[in-house]
C-alpha cells in the first residue's frame, strides 16, 4: 500500500496531520507550481501513445487486413490490450506502490517504444512473419497499459491538491483516449494501400520512441521539495496484498467499479467498431476517420470541463448520475438517427462523448475517496481490470451481434437486440446500480487534518461538523 503523504502525530484519540507538511510554503508552492503542468503534459502524451498503438489500425482495419491475406481481424490486435491487461495490472500496482510512479511510468514508455519499433521492423518480413512479429510488438506494448492507465489517480494525488484533483485525473485519463483521436484523425488520411503500412507503423514507432526520451529526461514522481522527500524516503513497510479484495468492503467502491466499467466498455466498443457501425452507409475512410475523432474530442472537452466543476461543487455522484442518464438517451440517439445523414450522425455522437467523457475520471475519483486508504495505483487498477475485462468481451460480442442484426432499425424489437440497444440497457442498469451508491470522502477528511480513528471506516457524522467525512452528493 502507498505510504501516507505525510507524518500524522496521534493526540487523545485524534490524528491530528502536519500542518507544515499539508501546506507547504509559499515560495516552495510557486517554485514548482509551473512543473506539475508539465508533469501531467508528459505523462498525458506518454498515455496517448499507449491508445495510439492499441488502435493503430481500426479505422484502417480492411486494409491491413487484406495486407495479412485475411489471416486475422485487426480487431484482435486491440483485444490483445484488453487481455493483457488483466495480469499484468497486478504486477504495474506493485511496481508504482513498491518503486514509486516515476519507475513504473518510464518502464511504460519503454515497453511501447519496443514494441512499436518490432512492429515497424516487422514489415520488411513475409506476410506471415509480418503478422507474427506484429503481434509480439503489439503484446510487448500492451505490457505498458497498466502503467499509463493505473497512474492518473496517483500522480494527482502526488502533484494537485484535493480541489484540483479531479480536474487533474480528467486530464490524464482522458489523453488516453486522445491517442485514439489521433489515429482517425491520421491513419484514414496517410494509409490508403496496404503499401502504406511500413510508413505509418514508423510514424507510431517514432513518437513512442520520442515520448519515451522525453520522460526518461524529465518525469518525476513528485515535487522536488523538502517536503517531499521526507513523504517519499524509505519508509518500512511491506505491500499489502490484502488490498486488493479489502477495497471492496469500503461502501460504495463496488459501485463506481459498475460504472466506471460501462464507461469504459462503451467507450471502447464505439472506438473499435464504429467502422461497423457505418458499414451500412456510404462514409469514406476519411469522414469515418473524422467522426471517430470528433466523438473522442468530445469526451475529452466535455470531462475536462464538468470535471473542474465537480471539483468546485464536490457533487461526484449527482453528475456521475446525470451523465449515466444523458449517455443511455445519447446512445439512443446514434442508433435511431439515420446513417445517411452525416451531419445527424455526426451531431449524436458529438452529444454521447460529451456526457460519456465525465463519467470515469469522475468514478475513478470516487473510489480513491471511498476506499481510503486503499493506494490510488491500486483504486485505478481494479477499475480499469474490470473495465478491460468487459471490453474483452463486450468488443467480439457486440462486432457479431452487429453482423447478425438486420438494417430495419423502426423496428423497437431490433433496437433492443442491437449492439446499441444492448448499450442502452446496460447504460439504465448502472444508472439504477449507481443511485444506491452511499460513499464518503474518507481521503479528503484525512487530508483535511482530522479523521477519527475509534469509529467504523463508513461510520461518519453529520455534514455540520467540519471534521466529518461528508457523504458524496
Amino acid at each position: 500500500m502507498t505510504a501516507l503523504p505525510s507524518e500524522a502525530v496521534e493526540i487523545e484519540g485524534v490524528v491530528l496531520l502536519d500542518k507544515a507538511v499539508q501546506k507547504p510554503a509559499l515560495s516552495q508552492s510557486s517554485r514548482y507550481s509551473y512543473e506539475k503542468w508539465f508533469m501531467l503534459g508528459i505523462l498525458s502524451v506518454l498515455s496517448a501513445v499507449n491508445q495510439t498503438i492499441c488502435y493503430s489500425y481500426a479505422p484502417i482495419a480492411t486494409i491491413v487486413e487484406e495486407r495479412w491475406g485475411h489471416l486475422l481481424p485487426a480487431e484482435t490486435l486491440i483485444t490483445i490490450f484488453f487481455v493483457s491487461y488483466l495480469p499484468c495490472s497486478f504486477i504495474g500496482s506493485w511496481i508504482m506502490d513498491q518503486k514509486s510512479l516515476a519507475y513504473g511510468v518510464l518502464l511504460g514508455g519503454l515497453l511501447q517504444a519496443v514494441g512499436a519499433s518490432l512492429r515497424y521492423l516487422a514489415c520488411f518480413l513475409t506476410p506471415v512473419g509480418e503478422l507474427y512479429v506484429t503481434l509480439i510488438g503489439q503484446l510487448i506494448a500492451s505490457l505498458a497499459m497498466p502503467f499509463m492507465v493505473n497512474s492518473p489517480p496517483l500522480f494527482s494525488a502526488n502533484w494537485f491538491p484535493p480541489s484540483k484533483r479531479a480536474a487533474s485525473t480528467s486530464v490524464a485519463l482522458n489523453a488516453n483516449a486522445l491517442g485514439t483521436a489521433l489515429v482517425y484523425m491520421t491513419a484514414p488520411f496517410l494509409v490508403h494501400s496496404g503499401d502504406d503500412i511500413p510508413d505509418w507503423n514508423l510514424y507510431v514507432a517514432l513518437l513512442s520512441i520520442g515520448s519515451c526520451v522525453v520522460a526518461m529526461l524529465f518525469f518525476r514522481s513528485k515535487p522536488t521539495t523538502s517536503v517531499n522527500e521526507f513523504s517519499t524516503s524509505k519508509l518500512d513497510y511491506k505491500y499489502d496484498w490484502r488490498q486488493w479484495w479489502t477495497a471492496f468492503s469500503h461502501t460504495g467502491f463496488w459501485h463506481t467499479i459498475v460504472a466506471f466499467s460501462l464507461a469504459e466498455c462503451i467507450v471502447n466498443a464505439l472506438s473499435a467498431l464504429l467502422d461497423e457501425f457505418l458499414s451500412v452507409t456510404t462514409f469514406s475512410k476519411t469522414q469515418i476517420g473524422f467522426i471517430g475523432a470528433a466523438f473522442i474530442v468530445s469526451s475529452l472537452v466535455g470531462g475536462q470541463l464538468v470535471s473542474q466543476k465537480v471539483d468546485k461543487m464536490r457533487n461526484h455522484k449527482t453528475v456521475s448520475l446525470v451523465c449515466l442518464l444523458l449517455t443511455a438517451v445519447s446512445i439512443g440517439l446514434f442508433q435511431l438517427v439515420p446513417k445517411v445523414k452525416v451531419q445527424a450522425t455526426l451531431m449524436s455522437l458529438l452529444v454521447l462523448g460529451a456526457v460519456l467523457g465525465p463519467i470515469q475520471p469522475i468514478v475513478l475519483e470516487l473510489g480513491v475517496e471511498c476506499s481510503y486508504p486503499t493506494s490510488e495505483a491500486t483504486v485505478a487498477a481494479l477499475q480499469q481490470l474490470c473495465g478491460n475485462l468487459l471490453s474483452a468481451i463486450a468488443v467480439p460480442g457486440l462486432s457479431a451481434l452487429q453482423h447478425m442484426h438486420t438494417e430495419d432499425h423502426a423496428i423497437m424489437r431490433d433496437f433492443f437486440t442491437s449492439p446499441e440497444g444492448v448499450m442502452v440497457i446496460l447504460t439504465i442498469a448502472t444508472f439504477v446500480v449507481f443511485c444506491l451508491f452511499k460513499g464518503k470522502y474518507k481521503r479528503s477528511a484525512h487530508e483535511t487534518k482530522i479523521v477519527l480513528p475509534c469509529i467504523n471506516d463508513d461510520q461518519v457524522f453529520d455534514g455540520t461538523h467540519p471534521s466529518s467525512a461528508a457523504t458524496f452528493c
